[in-house]
């Protein structure tokens, strides 16, 4: 009988000891993205423009006094515009908007020295459309998209 009470009072002390502990779950240490180039020399010619991705940036740096992005950071993606017609074609920083690593679209980032401008004829320009994203994740796509020209392009950035 003691055998009996000593056998149920020790497996009542284990219980107790094992449900007193804290589950510990493992961290999971959090993965920097790097932000990748687009391919060189990769132009596309999109409804009479041709239109060529230069570079992607981080822009932290250049925010406006007294703006502030919170959890975000700012990136620059420069590019080349050449109008292949005779006509005036308006370009503006709006008609881009970025895909990023966890498929949102971020429309972009207003900014001073951003894209806008109407192209004159057989003329190229060079300008930058930036984009706040979320300072954990990078931009795999550029999507251009102007409705009124009925124009679509994609560029994803090499990897």
């Amino acid at each position: 009988m003691k055998k009996i009470i000593l056998l149920i009072s020790s497996l009542f002390v284990v219980s107790m000891l094992v449900s007193c502990q804290q589950a510990e779950e493992p961290k999971q240490t959090a993965v920097k993205q790097m932000q990748h180039a687009f391919p060189k020399d990769e132009a596309a010619v999109v409804t009479s423009l041709k239109i060529q991705m230069l570079s992607i940036k981080d822009a932290s740096k250049n925010i406006p006094k007294g703006e502030e992005l919170k959890d975000k950071k700012l990136m620059k993606v420069e590019m080349k515009i050449g109008n292949m017609t005779e006509y005036n074609i308006p370009m503006a920083a709006s008609f881009f908007k970025a895909l990023d690593s966890s498929g949102k679209y971020q429309l972009n980032y207003p900014m001073v020295d951003e894209l806008g401008e109407t192209i004159s004829g057989d003329k190229v320009v060079h300008g930058a459309v930036y984009f706040a994203i979320p300072k954990d994740r990078v931009i795999e796509k550029i999507v251009y998209e102007d409705p009124k020209r009925d124009a679509f392009y994609e560029w994803a950035v090499a990897k």
